[in-house]
Parts: C-alpha cells; structure tokens; sequence
C-alpha cells in the first residue's frame, strides 16, 4: 500500500483516520473497526428496497446513525482527545464534527452515495452530491440536519465573527480532512501540555502528510520519529 497517491480517489480515508487514533493507542486493531463499519453498511443495505433511490438511502443512514443508534456530536466533553479518535467514536458513538463526518462518508460511500467533507471553519460538515440535482450541505454533529447556505453562514459567523466566503463550502479534499484531525488533536495536547511526545507525533505526521507527493517511490513509508507506528494514507 502507497503512503500518498495522487488520485484522490484511492485514498482510503477510513484507514488513514483509523491511523490517526492509532497514533496514540498502539494496540487498536484497525481491522475490527473496519469491519464494523462494513457491518454497519450491510446493516443498512439489507434494511432498504432493492430499488431504494438516493434519498432512501441517505434518510436511512441518517436515521440509522442518529435515531436508532444515537451518534450524537460532544458537547459537555468537546476537547477530550477520545472525540477525535476514530475507534473510539465507532465505540462510545460521540464525537467532534469531524469525526462523525468521516463515519458519515465512510458508510455513506459504501452504500453509493457520494458524500464529500466540507471544512468550514471551526464547523466541518459534509455534502451530499446527488447523481442529479444540487448539492446538499448537512450538519454531521447535529444529528444529520440539513443545512442551506443561510444557516451555514450563522454559524461560521458565531465561531470566527467573519462571514461565510465561497471557499469555505469547498469540498476538503481527504489528505487535508487527515491533516485537521491531526491538528484538533495538536491543539488539544499543547493546551494541556501533558505529553510533549504527542505533540511531536501530530507534527512529524502533518509535516509528513503536507510534503508528501506523487512522485515518491511507490513503497515509500512515512514514520514518526517517536512511534514504531508508519503513518500510511492507503489505498484499496
């Protein structure tokens, strides 16, 4: 498996935010989570018509994950380094926007709908991107709610006091999702400063991720100079 490709579309961006929690828990077994989220997946696909439409399936993921399994955003614990982690979202089925963005996809994706990340700022969402039609943003943390662009400007407003600019509802390509969550988790242990060594881990694997190119040599691995762990975005 390849470190970085240059088609976005070969990024296995549910195995690079697995790696990311494993950043800091060794013994995560990458595979079991990704086997539970296929099981999700299939849980879904078997609930649905044969014929199910585009709307179908995205109502049923978004009642699946919300209502029926009660994925919720953090709110009373927001900056605890679990939110950020993957496995442990999957686990305690909390966490910030952007993880739960990444689990939205991940599902979305393997039930064939095209669900893309937005990173507005202080706010990440996603977009679903029907075969036909517009684009929908939808506020992952709030339960799946749809938002149109009004609501999406109210609240980059109330997080940057700035106004919502075309370019923040641009579609976030997968290596930069990768990098945000590696800088939420940054920002969390330089504001405790309990382990120096995480924040050493988090820059050696941005600055690995962000000079990273096509033009490497195919089996070319990226490692953190205080983990055994090869920070690998891979591909299928």
């Amino acid at each position: 498996m390849t470190v970085l490709v240059e088609k976005e579309a070969t990024v296995d961006l549910l195995h690079a935010a697995l790696l990311v929690a494993k950043l800091d828990n060794e013994e995560l077994d990458v595979a079991a989570y990704r086997m539970e989220v296929e099981r999700m997946a299939r849980e879904i696909d078997q609930s649905l018509p044969a014929a199910a439409g585009e709307s179908a399936r995205l109502t049923t993921l978004t009642g699946y994950l919300f209502a029926e399994n009660g994925f919720h955003g953090s709110r009373t614990d927001y900056y605890n380094p679990s939110n950020s982690y993957l496995n442990e979202v999957i686990d305690d089925r909390e966490g910030l926007p952007i993880t739960l963005s990444v689990l939205f996809m991940e599902i979305g994706r393997r039930l064939g709908l095209n669900i893309v990340g937005v990173g507005m700022p202080g706010h990440f969402v996603v977009r679903h991107i029907p075969a036909n039609g517009e684009g929908q943003l939808i506020d992952v943390f709030n339960g799946g709610k749809p938002i149109p662009r009004g609501d999406a400007a109210r609240i980059v407003r109330s997080i940057t006091g700035s106004p919502l600019r075309d370019e923040h509802l641009e579609t976030t390509d997968k290596r930069a999702i990768i990098v945000r969550m590696l800088r939420n988790l940054l920002g969390i242990a330089d504001a405790t400063t309990v382990d120096s060594d995480r924040v050493i881990r988090y820059l050696d694997t941005i600055l690995a991720i962000s000079t990273g190119s096509g033009t490497r040599a195919p089996n070319a691995r990226f490692s953190t100079s205080t983990s055994p762990l090869n920070i690998q975005i891979c591909t299928k």
